[in-house]
Protein backbone atom coordinates (compact mmCIF):
# COMPACT_ATOMS: atom_id res chain seq x y z
CA UNK A 1 0.00 0.00 0.00
CA UNK A 2 1.32 3.42 -0.98
CA UNK A 3 0.10 6.75 0.43
CA UNK A 4 -1.19 9.77 -1.51
CA UNK A 5 -1.86 8.17 -4.88
CA UNK A 6 -4.41 9.50 -7.42
CA UNK A 7 -7.99 8.69 -6.51
CA UNK A 8 -10.73 6.91 -8.39
CA UNK A 9 -13.59 9.29 -9.12
CA UNK A 10 -16.27 9.59 -6.45
CA UNK A 11 -19.53 7.79 -6.96
CA UNK A 12 -18.23 5.06 -9.22
CA UNK A 13 -20.50 2.00 -8.98
CA UNK A 14 -18.67 -1.27 -8.49
CA UNK A 15 -20.55 -4.57 -8.62
CA UNK A 16 -19.92 -6.97 -5.75
CA UNK A 17 -18.61 -10.39 -6.74
CA UNK A 18 -20.47 -12.24 -4.01
CA UNK A 19 -22.45 -15.46 -4.09
CA UNK A 20 -25.96 -15.65 -2.66
CA UNK A 21 -25.22 -18.94 -0.92
CA UNK A 22 -23.43 -19.34 2.39
CA UNK A 23 -19.82 -20.20 3.12
CA UNK A 24 -19.15 -23.48 4.88
CA UNK A 25 -16.19 -23.82 7.24
CA UNK A 26 -14.01 -26.88 6.76
CA UNK A 27 -13.49 -28.96 9.91
CA UNK A 28 -10.12 -30.38 8.86
CA UNK A 29 -7.67 -29.86 6.01
CA UNK A 30 -5.21 -32.45 4.68
CA UNK A 31 -2.68 -32.31 1.86
CA UNK A 32 -0.61 -34.69 -0.23
CA UNK A 33 2.45 -32.68 0.88
CA UNK A 34 3.55 -29.23 1.90
CA UNK A 35 6.72 -27.20 1.58
CA UNK A 36 8.80 -27.15 4.80
CA UNK A 37 8.94 -24.01 6.94
CA UNK A 38 11.53 -21.47 5.84
CA UNK A 39 12.67 -18.28 7.61
CA UNK A 40 9.78 -18.57 10.04
CA UNK A 41 7.16 -18.86 7.28
CA UNK A 42 4.95 -21.96 7.09
CA UNK A 43 3.19 -23.47 4.07
CA UNK A 44 0.86 -25.94 5.80
CA UNK A 45 -2.51 -27.00 4.33
CA UNK A 46 -4.45 -25.13 7.03
CA UNK A 47 -3.10 -21.87 5.56
CA UNK A 48 -5.50 -22.32 2.64
CA UNK A 49 -8.54 -21.95 4.94
CA UNK A 50 -7.36 -19.48 7.60
CA UNK A 51 -9.01 -16.40 6.08
CA UNK A 52 -5.70 -14.68 5.27
CA UNK A 53 -4.11 -14.12 1.87
CA UNK A 54 -0.66 -13.53 3.35
CA UNK A 55 -0.45 -17.23 4.28
CA UNK A 56 -0.54 -19.99 1.66
CA UNK A 57 -0.46 -23.73 1.17
CA UNK A 58 2.49 -24.67 -1.02
CA UNK A 59 2.92 -28.30 -2.09
CA UNK A 60 6.30 -29.85 -1.36
CA UNK A 61 6.69 -32.58 -3.96
CA UNK A 62 9.27 -32.80 -6.74
CA UNK A 63 8.24 -31.02 -9.90
CA UNK A 64 5.60 -28.38 -10.38
CA UNK A 65 2.85 -29.85 -8.20
CA UNK A 66 0.79 -31.71 -10.78
CA UNK A 67 -1.28 -34.28 -8.90
CA UNK A 68 -0.81 -32.56 -5.54
CA UNK A 69 -4.02 -32.14 -3.56
CA UNK A 70 -5.82 -30.59 -0.63
CA UNK A 71 -8.68 -32.42 1.08
CA UNK A 72 -11.22 -30.33 2.96
CA UNK A 73 -13.55 -32.06 5.40
CA UNK A 74 -16.98 -30.53 6.05
CA UNK A 75 -19.96 -31.49 8.23
CA UNK A 76 -21.86 -34.50 6.87
CA UNK A 77 -24.79 -33.52 4.69
CA UNK A 78 -23.18 -30.34 3.40
CA UNK A 79 -24.41 -29.50 -0.11
CA UNK A 80 -21.50 -27.89 -1.94
CA UNK A 81 -22.33 -25.65 -4.88
CA UNK A 82 -18.88 -24.34 -5.67
CA UNK A 83 -15.65 -22.81 -4.41
CA UNK A 84 -13.93 -19.45 -4.37
CA UNK A 85 -10.17 -19.69 -4.87
CA UNK A 86 -7.24 -17.34 -4.55
CA UNK A 87 -4.65 -19.28 -6.58
CA UNK A 88 -0.92 -18.67 -6.19
CA UNK A 89 1.05 -16.76 -3.57
CA UNK A 90 -0.88 -13.61 -2.69
CA UNK A 91 1.66 -12.01 -0.35
CA UNK A 92 2.41 -9.57 -3.20
CA UNK A 93 2.03 -9.32 -6.96
CA UNK A 94 5.73 -10.12 -7.32
CA UNK A 95 5.33 -13.36 -5.34
CA UNK A 96 2.22 -14.25 -7.32
CA UNK A 97 4.09 -14.07 -10.62
CA UNK A 98 7.08 -16.02 -9.32
CA UNK A 99 5.24 -19.14 -8.05
CA UNK A 100 3.14 -21.62 -10.10
CA UNK A 101 -0.64 -21.42 -9.61
CA UNK A 102 -3.45 -23.76 -10.60
CA UNK A 103 -4.79 -23.71 -14.16
CA UNK A 104 -7.14 -26.69 -13.80
CA UNK A 105 -8.48 -28.38 -10.68
CA UNK A 106 -10.26 -31.68 -10.12
CA UNK A 107 -12.81 -31.78 -7.31
CA UNK A 108 -13.56 -35.25 -5.91
CA UNK A 109 -16.45 -35.75 -3.47
CA UNK A 110 -17.17 -38.37 -0.82
CA UNK A 111 -19.24 -40.52 -3.21
CA UNK A 112 -16.34 -40.69 -5.68
CA UNK A 113 -17.87 -38.30 -8.23
CA UNK A 114 -15.63 -35.64 -9.73
CA UNK A 115 -15.79 -32.32 -11.53
CA UNK A 116 -12.95 -30.58 -13.38
CA UNK A 117 -12.89 -26.78 -13.59
CA UNK A 118 -10.50 -24.24 -15.11
CA UNK A 119 -9.05 -21.04 -13.68
CA UNK A 120 -7.82 -17.96 -15.50
CA UNK A 121 -4.26 -16.75 -15.04
CA UNK A 122 -5.01 -13.55 -13.15
CA UNK A 123 -4.48 -12.33 -9.62
CA UNK A 124 -8.16 -12.23 -8.79
CA UNK A 125 -10.36 -14.34 -6.57
CA UNK A 126 -12.22 -16.74 -8.87
CA UNK A 127 -15.56 -18.33 -8.08
CA UNK A 128 -16.06 -21.78 -9.64
CA UNK A 129 -19.58 -23.22 -9.54
CA UNK A 130 -20.19 -26.96 -9.88
CA UNK A 131 -22.52 -28.43 -12.48
CA UNK A 132 -24.72 -29.59 -9.58
CA UNK A 133 -24.78 -29.40 -5.80
CA UNK A 134 -22.88 -32.27 -4.14
CA UNK A 135 -24.06 -33.76 -0.85
CA UNK A 136 -20.72 -34.60 0.75
CA UNK A 137 -18.56 -34.74 3.86
CA UNK A 138 -15.33 -33.90 2.03
CA UNK A 139 -13.89 -32.56 -1.19
CA UNK A 140 -10.42 -33.27 -2.56
CA UNK A 141 -8.96 -30.48 -4.69
CA UNK A 142 -6.28 -31.88 -7.02
CA UNK A 143 -4.04 -29.83 -9.31
CA UNK A 144 -4.36 -31.12 -12.89
CA UNK A 145 -2.63 -28.26 -14.74
CA UNK A 146 -0.69 -25.16 -13.75
CA UNK A 147 0.45 -21.76 -14.90
CA UNK A 148 4.23 -21.62 -14.50
CA UNK A 149 5.91 -19.15 -12.18
CA UNK A 150 8.94 -17.12 -13.20
CA UNK A 151 11.18 -18.25 -10.32
CA UNK A 152 9.88 -21.09 -8.15
CA UNK A 153 8.65 -24.60 -8.93
CA UNK A 154 6.14 -25.35 -6.13
CA UNK A 155 2.46 -24.61 -6.75
CA UNK A 156 0.52 -22.52 -4.24
CA UNK A 157 -3.05 -21.77 -3.19
CA UNK A 158 -3.51 -18.90 -0.77
CA UNK A 159 -7.17 -19.39 0.14
CA UNK A 160 -10.16 -21.62 -0.61
CA UNK A 161 -13.74 -20.90 0.44
CA UNK A 162 -16.41 -23.57 0.04
CA UNK A 163 -19.86 -22.39 -1.08
CA UNK A 164 -22.88 -24.38 0.07
CA UNK A 165 -26.63 -24.09 -0.47
CA UNK A 166 -27.41 -22.53 2.90
CA UNK A 167 -28.49 -18.91 3.30
CA UNK A 168 -25.80 -16.33 4.01
CA UNK A 169 -25.61 -15.13 7.62
CA UNK A 170 -25.69 -11.48 6.53
CA UNK A 171 -27.52 -9.31 3.99
CA UNK A 172 -25.79 -9.70 0.64
CA UNK A 173 -24.31 -6.66 -1.05
CA UNK A 174 -25.24 -6.39 -4.73
CA UNK A 175 -23.06 -3.37 -5.54
CA UNK A 176 -20.99 -0.62 -3.97
CA UNK A 177 -20.46 3.11 -4.40
CA UNK A 178 -17.34 4.72 -2.94
CA UNK A 179 -16.12 8.28 -2.50
CA UNK A 180 -12.66 7.18 -3.73
CA UNK A 181 -10.44 4.11 -3.96
CA UNK A 182 -6.70 3.63 -3.61
CA UNK A 183 -5.30 2.38 -6.94
CA UNK A 184 -3.88 -1.12 -7.25
CA UNK A 185 -0.20 -1.49 -6.39
CA UNK A 186 2.37 -4.21 -5.76
CA UNK A 187 0.47 -5.40 -2.68
CA UNK A 188 -2.80 -5.98 -4.53
CA UNK A 189 -6.09 -4.12 -5.03
CA UNK A 190 -8.26 -2.08 -2.66
CA UNK A 191 -11.69 -2.69 -4.23
CA UNK A 192 -14.80 -2.19 -2.07
CA UNK A 193 -15.97 -5.77 -2.72
CA UNK A 194 -13.03 -6.86 -0.53
CA UNK A 195 -15.07 -5.88 2.54
CA UNK A 196 -17.45 -8.81 2.00
CA UNK A 197 -15.00 -11.51 0.82
CA UNK A 198 -14.51 -13.19 4.22
CA UNK A 199 -10.75 -12.57 4.11
CA UNK A 200 -9.26 -10.55 6.96
CA UNK A 201 -6.26 -9.10 5.13
CA UNK A 202 -7.91 -7.86 1.95
CA UNK A 203 -9.47 -4.42 2.25
CA UNK A 204 -11.01 -1.34 0.71
CA UNK A 205 -8.90 1.77 1.19
CA UNK A 206 -10.02 5.27 0.30
CA UNK A 207 -7.76 7.10 -2.13
CA UNK A 208 -8.15 10.81 -1.37
CA UNK A 209 -4.91 12.53 -2.32
CA UNK A 210 -4.61 14.92 0.62
CA UNK A 211 -7.07 13.75 3.29
CA UNK A 212 -6.80 11.14 6.03
CA UNK A 213 -10.15 9.45 5.29
CA UNK A 214 -12.38 11.74 7.34
CA UNK A 215 -15.55 12.36 5.34
CA UNK A 216 -14.86 9.49 2.92
CA UNK A 217 -17.62 6.90 2.46
CA UNK A 218 -18.57 3.49 1.18
CA UNK A 219 -22.16 2.77 0.17
CA UNK A 220 -23.57 -0.77 0.22
CA UNK A 221 -26.46 -1.45 -2.18
CA UNK A 222 -28.65 -4.46 -1.26
CA UNK A 223 -30.62 -4.40 -4.51
CA UNK A 224 -33.95 -4.11 -2.67
CA UNK A 225 -35.50 -3.37 0.72
CA UNK A 226 -33.89 -5.28 3.60
CA UNK A 227 -34.24 -5.17 7.37
CA UNK A 228 -30.94 -4.48 9.19
CA UNK A 229 -29.91 -3.69 12.75
CA UNK A 230 -26.23 -4.65 13.06
CA UNK A 231 -22.96 -3.55 11.48
CA UNK A 232 -20.03 -5.95 11.64
CA UNK A 233 -16.59 -4.86 10.52
CA UNK A 234 -12.85 -5.31 10.76
CA UNK A 235 -11.52 -1.81 11.25
CA UNK A 236 -8.34 -1.00 9.32
CA UNK A 237 -6.05 -3.60 7.80
CA UNK A 238 -6.89 -7.00 9.31
CA UNK A 239 -4.96 -10.21 9.60
CA UNK A 240 -1.80 -8.86 11.21
CA UNK A 241 -1.41 -6.46 14.13
CA UNK A 242 1.70 -4.77 12.72
CA UNK A 243 -0.04 -4.10 9.40
CA UNK A 244 -3.13 -2.87 11.27
CA UNK A 245 -1.08 -0.19 13.02
CA UNK A 246 0.23 1.24 9.74
CA UNK A 247 -2.98 2.58 8.17
CA UNK A 248 -5.79 4.85 9.38
CA UNK A 249 -8.92 3.46 11.05
CA UNK A 250 -12.31 4.95 11.86
CA UNK A 251 -13.74 5.65 15.32
CA UNK A 252 -17.14 7.15 14.44
CA UNK A 253 -19.39 6.80 11.41
CA UNK A 254 -22.75 8.02 10.15
CA UNK A 255 -25.12 5.52 8.53
CA UNK A 256 -27.33 7.12 5.88
CA UNK A 257 -30.28 5.00 4.70
CA UNK A 258 -32.20 5.07 1.41
CA UNK A 259 -34.97 7.24 2.90
CA UNK A 260 -32.41 9.91 3.89
CA UNK A 261 -32.50 9.19 7.64
CA UNK A 262 -29.25 8.75 9.56
CA UNK A 263 -27.82 7.09 12.65
CA UNK A 264 -24.39 7.67 14.19
CA UNK A 265 -22.40 4.70 15.47
CA UNK A 266 -19.22 4.55 17.53
CA UNK A 267 -16.54 2.15 16.29
CA UNK A 268 -13.72 0.76 18.39
CA UNK A 269 -10.13 1.34 17.30
CA UNK A 270 -9.66 -2.39 17.53
CA UNK A 271 -7.86 -5.12 15.57
CA UNK A 272 -10.43 -7.94 15.70
CA UNK A 273 -13.96 -8.16 14.22
CA UNK A 274 -16.57 -6.09 16.06
CA UNK A 275 -20.35 -5.77 15.85
CA UNK A 276 -22.27 -2.55 16.51
CA UNK A 277 -26.06 -2.57 16.97
CA UNK A 278 -28.32 0.28 15.83
CA UNK A 279 -32.08 0.90 15.63
CA UNK A 280 -33.66 -1.56 13.17
CA UNK A 281 -34.14 -0.11 9.70
CA UNK A 282 -35.78 -1.06 6.41
CA UNK A 283 -33.57 0.16 3.60
CA UNK A 284 -32.26 -0.71 0.14
CA UNK A 285 -28.80 0.74 0.73
CA UNK A 286 -26.58 2.18 3.45
CA UNK A 287 -23.89 4.82 3.05
CA UNK A 288 -21.24 4.60 5.78
CA UNK A 289 -19.50 7.98 6.15
CA UNK A 290 -16.38 7.97 8.31
CA UNK A 291 -16.61 10.98 10.61
CA UNK A 292 -13.59 10.47 12.85
CA UNK A 293 -10.23 8.84 12.13
CA UNK A 294 -7.42 7.32 14.18
CA UNK A 295 -4.08 7.82 12.43
CA UNK A 296 -1.78 5.01 11.38
CA UNK A 297 1.96 5.14 11.85
CA UNK A 298 2.94 4.84 8.17
CA UNK A 299 0.09 5.38 5.67
CA UNK A 300 -2.40 8.23 5.60
CA UNK A 301 -5.18 6.15 4.01
CA UNK A 302 -8.30 4.90 5.82
CA UNK A 303 -8.92 1.17 5.31
CA UNK A 304 -11.72 -1.25 6.19
CA UNK A 305 -11.14 -5.01 5.80
CA UNK A 306 -14.67 -6.36 6.37
CA UNK A 307 -18.01 -4.57 6.53
CA UNK A 308 -21.46 -6.12 6.33
CA UNK A 309 -24.94 -5.77 7.77
CA UNK A 310 -27.39 -8.09 9.49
Amino acid sequence: MKPSLPLVAAGVLLVASTASAGRVKSTQVEASSYYPPENGVTYMPKNATDGKLATSWVEGEEGSGLGSWLKLHVPAGTKLEGVKIWGGLWASYDYWTRAPRPKQLEFKFADGSTEVLDLEDKMEAQTLMFAKAHDTSEVRVRIKAIYNGTTWFDSAISEIQLIDTSTSDHVEAKAFNVSSKLPDDGDGNYNPANVVDGVADSMWCEGSKDGDGQGEWIEVDFGGQKSISELTLINGVGGDLNAWKKSNRTTKATLTFSDGSTQVVDIKDFFLPQTTKFSPKQTSKVRVTFDEVSKGVEYNDLCVSELYFK
